[in-house]
């Protein structure tokens, strides 16, 4: 329930600078096409104010709505020598994590996760290279976003894995 919040908030924001863009790329388009016309008043030149909320809106619908479909979707499972993780609306990606394989743990908690409540638990495995927050991080693993009482969790979760291994 908690990760509603972010994900709303999180939108709205995406949906507000593109909804912005895309309206302006709408009139835009518009004035190409009206060539021979020319333009003499700033509400000429930018959308209407209607435009762009309708547009925000919509996109706000949209993209919330497949953010918590996603939410909704995941699970997270550990067993006695492995974790198995199912994420995916649409497209379901199955991981399994072997204990011994993880190598490093990371916490995080961005603004958003702060506001609600929740947090990011990322488990490293080794392996291949990516990128986690802007930041590159060496080895492969997973992401547990949007989970509620992180601090708790993150401990619990720790002393799962460091007894299994």
């Amino acid at each position: 329930k908690a990760a509603i919040f972010p994900i709303i908030t999180q939108s709205l924001f995406y949906s507000i600078i593109f909804g912005f863009v895309i309206s302006n790329l709408i009139n835009t388009f518009s004035i190409i096409s009206s060539r021979g016309t020319r333009i003499t008043t700033f509400s000429q030149f930018f959308p209407p104010i209607t435009t762009i909320i309708l547009i925000t809106a919509i996109l706000l619908i949209i993209i919330t709505f497949f953010r918590l479909m996603n939410i909704k979707a995941r699970k997270y499972l550990f067993y006695d020598k492995e974790a198995v993780f199912y994420e995916g609306f649409l497209n379901i990606v199955q991981k399994t994590v072997p204990y011994e394989k993880i190598t490093d743990f990371i916490f995080y908690k961005s603004v958003w996760d702060r506001l609600s409540g929740t947090g990011t638990i990322r488990l490293i495995t080794a392996g291949h290279g990516f990128a986690a927050h802007g930041r590159a991080v060496y080895g492969g693993g997973v992401s547990m976003k949007y989970i509620t009482n992180p601090d708790d969790n993150y401990k619990k979760l720790e002393n799962i894995i460091k007894r299994k291994k």
